[in-house]
This record gives structure tokens, sequence and C-alpha cells, in this order.
């Protein structure tokens, strides 16, 4: 059975208060049985992180954004560049990233021919180096499932998510860098006080296709 799956997002336009999105008593689990054709789609998205409460150096962001994405299951080799950096070190005033990541996206015949006809326009250039057929290779499909993301702070396994992280995570959110990969953001609660640290204060829920593994 195979299903078109897209992701959406969740936010909210009140900075001072906390992000409840979609809040339950519980989430549904995601149909782990269900699978779709699904191909790989390179975004790039810009992102600039404007503090209030928790600051960070160029590099930590970089190395905190680069974390997100593994846990989305961005394809390997995926790039976070720093930008906007005055500091050689110590925390920047709004510190950005520019991301360059694949993630699994359903192959609908819109996508498809989308991906066909970008990848079209460098193909005689591949052709000419010896590469690999680009419209071939940006419509490869693939089977894919639904794999549900827990982001909590309150969990000792995510040491690398913090409640100091809130402000991140709800920037993330209100941008819509989630949405923009295909994540669909389930549940959100992102207790954010402006100058100061709330215990708990990420509870997020995801929902991101991964390629089903080869038996």
């Amino acid at each position: 059975m195979r299903r078109s799956w897209q992701g959406v997002w969740c936010a909210t336009a009140l900075c001072a208060l906390p992000l409840l999105v979609a809040a339950q008593e519980s989430v549904p689990a995601p149909e782990a049985a269900v699978t779709v054709d699904a191909v790989w789609v390179e975004h790039k998205v810009n992102f600039t992180y404007m503090p209030l409460t928790s600051y960070y150096s160029c590099d930590g962001l970089r190395d905190k954004v680069r974390w997100i994405l593994r846990q989305l299951g961005a394809r390997p080799g995926f790039k976070v560049k720093s930008r906007g950096c005055m500091e050689v070190q110590g925390p920047e005033l709004s510190p950005g990233v520019e991301i360059v990541a694949a993630f699994p996206a359903a192959a609908t015949p819109e996508l498809l021919e989308q991906l066909a006809r970008e990848a079209s326009q460098r193909e005689l250039a591949a052709r000419a180096s010896g590469k690999p057929d680009p419209v071939a290779e940006a419509t490869a499909q693939f089977p894919a499932r639904v794999r549900r993301v827990e982001f909590d702070s309150g969990r000792t396994a995510q040491a690398e998510l913090q409640d100091g992280d809130c402000e991140l995570m709800e920037q993330l959110l209100r941008q819509d860098v989630f949405g923009k990969f295909g994540a669909k953001v389930v549940d959100a609660q992102v207790s954010c006080v402006p100058r100061q640290v709330t215990l708990g204060a990420v509870r997020m829920t995801v929902d991101v296709l991964e390629p089903v593994p080869r038996q």
C-alpha cells in the first residue's frame, strides 16, 4: 500500500508566550507499515538566530544545527556554513547558517516533473564531464516510511538538546525551517521565557520520511 506524504509546519506569532502547537493528551503514532515511493530533494535554507536569552558562537550554532539535521535524517554529506559572523570567537549577537541538505520526499508526478526539468538544465555539462545522467539520478526512487522524531530537552539521552536551546527551536519553527525540509510538526510545546531558562522547555514531535532499510 502506497500513499502520498508531505510535510506541514506549525508556529505562533506571539514571541513572549509559550509556543503550543497541536498540544494533545497523546500524539497518535505514525503508520509504520505504510510506505511511499520517495526521492531525495535538496534544499537550501538560510537561517538567522536572534537571541534574547541564549547566545551561541558561530561554531556553536553551526554544530547545534548539524545535530538537528542528523536527527531529522538529512542525507549524509549535507552542509552547514556559518554566516553573518563578526566575532573571532565567543558569542555572536545574531549568527546565521546556510544549510544545503537533502531529505526524502514523496515522489508525486509534479515533483518528479520539477526535478527532471531542473536536472535537464545541467545534462549537457554533466555528459561532457562524464558524470551520470542527472535526470535519472535526480528522479531515482526508493521506498520510504514515516519515522517519528522526539525533541525533548528533559531527556538525558538527548544531551545535545538543552533547555537553553528553547529560543533556537522556537525560531526554527517560526521561520518554517522544519517545513522547508518536508518535516511534519505533529506536536510542539516550546515554552520560552525571555532572559530566563525554563526546565523542560522543549518538547517537540516531528514526523519525517526515511528510506526503508534494504533487506
